[in-house]
Parts: structure tokens; C-alpha cells; sequence
């Protein structure tokens, strides 16, 4: 596969897996009163250890299980958590606008560390510049007031650092094993974290919230695959900027699940979003097919 056909694959993806993750969350938006996020996440990720086990050892043999340079993959599952975590918490404080506003700033702190971290080719003035504007767009739609407590936003800059490594620790890690491995390994780590938590925060499940519970777990599995693989295609500071995708999933989601109808400021908000997005990815494509043909 051609280096711009890559890009535009681990783009796709990467807006895919974000979206889902907005149908994920508006799912557990729906219990948030009853399950803790705790629970929440560990229900995400022991499904996918349960789920993806078996396979893996049928397949690739036991040893597969066992995850390349523990300390890093230790350390990416939880980011994740502590990233997810933290904008839970953050929500205690501040308006979830304000909250989803400092989060993502991951985008720019990925874009800034990628080339320090990863070697990645620096983004370009325009493609930076596109980064900032989709940034707009996304504080045009959420219109944060922030009138919150200061702990909150320290909290919610947390979890867009913990998010901006989660990414960062996805692409350095994404050529160590199989896709469905690194998914387990992501998941398995993530566990670890999580399982004396549960000792504290667990609640109680019903078998009314099975149903919806299941679904979570579903769309989280397709999310995460879709997000693992999309690292293994692109560079962070390529695809981290189409996060923003997900606050437009989440609209809908909001209107479908909720009856939240969008403003004519949302849809601004989107257009410059979608219009930000069309041009990183088309602007990222003609690069990688200039220095594809001549290299060849």
C-alpha cells in the first residue's frame, strides 16, 4: 500500500473510531446516574481481554499474550484510563463545555511532541494553522462559559495530557505486534489499573442495564480496534487533529438520544470543523504523494 493511501486509510479510520466513541459515550451517558466510570471503563476493557484471549492463543500461542516492552505498554493503558478518568472527574467542577474544550488540546500537544518523540515530519504553518481553526470550530459549538472551579481545569488539562500520550504511546507501539494483539495488550494494561479501583468505586449491575451495557461494550471494541489500527497507518500529528470529529458525532448522538437540537452556532461550529478536517487531509495526501513519487 502506497504512503498516501496509508494516510488516507488511518484518517478514515481514526474518524470512525472517534464517532463510535461518541454513540459509547451518549450510550453510558444514559446510566451515568447508576454506573460509575469506573466501571464504565473496566467493562470496556476486560470485555476486549475476555474477548480477544482465545483467539490469540488459538491463533498466535500463548506467549502472544504476554505484551512487548511491558513497561511502555503498562504505561499506554494507563494513559488511557488516567485520560478518560480525569475528564470524569474534571465534570465534578466545571461545565462539561468547558471540560471538552481544555481536552482537546490534544490534538496540539500531540502535533508539537510527535516530531520530538516519534521522529515525525513537523506539521507545515497551513496544516498547524488548520489544527487551530477546527480548535474554533469546536469552542464555537460547545460555547464553554468558563465560570467553573480552577481544580476542574487543571483536572480536565490533565486528561487531554494523559490523551495526547495515550496517542503518542498508540503510534510508537503500533508496529510491536498484530493488531488484535496490541488491542489485548492496550486492554490487558488498562486492566491492571483499573481492577483495585473497582474495589472503591464499583456499583452494582441490574439485568435491566444489560442491554445497554452490552452495546457499550460492543461499540467500545470497535472503537478501540479502529483507533489501534489507525495508528499503525499514520502518523499521530497527522490523525489526532480529527478528535474534533467526535464533538460532531457527538451532536448527533445528542439529538438522537436526547432531543438536543442543534443551534445555528453548532452548525457554524461544524462547518468550519468539517472544512478544517478536508483540508489537513487533503493537504496531508498531496504531501505524502509528492515525496512517494520521488522517492520512487
Amino acid at each position: 500500500m502506497s504512503p498516501y493511501n496509508r494516510t488516507s486509510l488511518g484518517i478514515f479510520l481514526f474518524v470512525g473510531a472517534v464517532s463510535i466513541n461518541a454513540v459509547k459515550d451518549g450510550i453510558s451517558k444514559l446510566l451515568s446516574a447508576e454506573i460509575t466510570p469506573v466501571t464504565f471503563l473496566s467493562i470496556q476493557y476486560m470485555f476486549l481481554v475476555i474477548l480477544l484471549s482465545i483467539p490469540i492463543t488459538l491463533y498466535f500461542g500463548r506467549s502472544a499474550l504476554i505484551p512487548p516492552r511491558p513497561w511502555l505498554q503498562l504505561l499506554r493503558g494507563g494513559s488511557a484510563c488516567l485520560g478518560i478518568g480525569f475528564y470524569y472527574w474534571s465534570v465534578h467542577f466545571i461545565h462539561i463545555a468547558d471540560a471538552i474544550v481544555v481536552v482537546v488540546v490534544s490534538p496540539l500537544i500531540v502535533t508539537t511532541l510527535s516530531p520530538l518523540l516519534l521522529g515525525e515530519r513537523p506539521l507545515g504553518a497551513r496544516r498547524i494553522m488548520a489544527v487551530l481553526v477546527g480548535f474554533i470550530g469546536v469552542i464555537i459549538i460547545v460555547q464553554p462559559s468558563f465560570t467553573g472551579q480552577t481544580p476542574g481545569y487543571l483536572i480536565a488539562l490533565g486528561s487531554g495530557f494523559f490523551i495526547s500520550f495515550f496517542y503518542l504511546l498508540n503510534r510508537k507501539l503500533s508496529q510491536e505486534s498484530p493488531l488484535i494483539c496490541s488491542v489485548f495488550h492496550t486492554a490487558l494494561c488498562a486492566s491492571f489499573f483499573l481492577l483495585p479501583l473497582l474495589f472503591f468505586y464499583a456499583s452494582p449491575i441490574h439485568q435491566s442495564q444489560l442491554p445497554l451495557l452490552a452495546s457499550f461494550a460492543i461499540f467500545s471494541a470497535i472503537g478501540q480496534i479502529g483507533m489501534i489500527a489507525a495508528f499503525r497507518l499514520a502518523a499521530a500529528n497527522i490523525i489526532s487533529p480529527f478528535i474534533y470529529a467526535q464533538i460532531i458525532a457527538a451532536t448527533a448522538v445528542g439529538y438522537y438520544l436526547f432531543g438536543a437540537i442543534p443551534d445555528k452556532m453548532t452548525w457554524f461550529g461544524i462547518l468550519i470543523i468539517v472544512g478544517a478536517g478536508i483540508y489537513i487531509a487533503l493537504r496531508e495526501i498531496k504531501l505524502e504523494q509528492n515525496y512517494y513519487i520521488i522517492n520512487i
